[in-house]
């Protein structure tokens, strides 16, 4: 089986703390009285009862349920920040100036103003301490630093500088390479857009884990609520997002076959774990994307695997 040696960086990433790589992040505000109750009307998660200090995951989808952006709100005193790729910002941009009618909300693109340190890993909150006092809350403004706590399998936090911030950015852990964070991304089962999911992915086909934590079936209307709904009644989609442990190296854009179907899937991403040896994504149809299900990518055998691999 092929594998990977260990870099230093991977190795704080998983065990201590690291810096990883530039990521494709967009930071939004939005502001105004109407700011929370306009976003809960457009959005898959409940957002209600949110407080300052409060974040959440969510879907902003078209009509036909289909995902524009996958977003975070972290909300402050004075004005909610959403972060999202880079490449859905003017998507989320453009909902809030088409959509905003009467309500008292502003949306404005911030990424420009700040530059972005993302510091992940088990340790992370304790080496930050040593620097700073960090706040309790998951999200907060620490001498003008946007302070956002990201939690799961790749926790940690997400440190946001204004450009006129006066003390140079720390250098309080070793980065991670582009490549290191490729495999934790993987190994964590986080998609990247254009990559693991597009504009015609629906929410549910990223998985159970993935819809539980970005989408609410209790809460009122917004766009693409109907077809999530029936969706949701019926019980599933027709196909899922799913990870592979492989006997061998094999390639984004491979066919995946089943015992039950030769057209099972495809792969989405790929790469060679320390520990697990070669990994990838891909989205399966149903009847291979179960636990334990036995493909192969051409001649490459290998184990469907929920995310997280490990």
């Amino acid at each position: 089986m092929t594998t990977r040696s260990s870099t230093p960086g991977y190795e704080a990433l998983k065990t201590k703390a690291a810096i990883l790589p530039d990521l494709d992040i967009a930071l939004i505000e939005l502001t105004g009285e109407d700011r929370l109750d306009w976003l809960q009307g457009q959005v898959t998660n409940d957002l209600r009862g949110l407080l300052p200090g409060d974040t959440k995951s969510f879907c902003l989808c078209e009509a036909t349920g289909q995902i524009v952006a996958i977003c975070n709100v972290w909300v402050l005193r004075d004005r909610l920040i959403i972060t999202t790729d880079k490449a859905a910002m003017t998507s989320v941009l453009r909902r809030a100036e088409t959509m905003v009618i009467l309500e008292d909300v502003a949306a404005r693109d911030l990424t420009g103003d700040y530059r972005l340190k993302c510091v992940r890993g088990p340790e992370s909150r304790s080496i930050l301490s040593d620097l700073f006092e960090l706040p309790t809350a998951e999200a907060a403004v620490a001498d003008g630093v946007l302070c956002f706590h990201m939690t799961g399998a790749l926790a940690g936090w997400d440190l946001w500088y204004p450009n006129n911030y006066s003390v140079g950015l720390p250098s309080f852990a070793p980065t991670a390479q582009p490549e290191d964070y490729e495999v934790a991304r993987l190994e964590a089962g986080i998609p990247k857009y254009g990559v693991d999911y597009t504009p015609k992915t629906l929410p549910p086909e990223l998985g159970t884990a993935f819809e539980a934590k970005h989408v609410s079936y209790n809460k009122g209307c917004y766009m693409g609520q109907e077809v999530l709904m029936r969706i949701h009644s019926r019980g599933h989609t027709n196909k899922t997002w799913i990870g592979l442990i492989l006997e061998g190296p094999v390639q984004p854009g491979d066919k995946v076959s089943h015992p039950s179907r030769e057209d099972a899937g495809v792969v989405t991403s790929v790469a060679i774990s320390s520990s697990l040896g070669p990994i990838a994504a891909a989205t399966l149809r149903n009847e291979a994307a179960r636990e334990g299900e036995k493909v192969a990518i051409g001649q490459v055998s290998g184990v469907v695997k929920s995310f997280p691999l490990c």
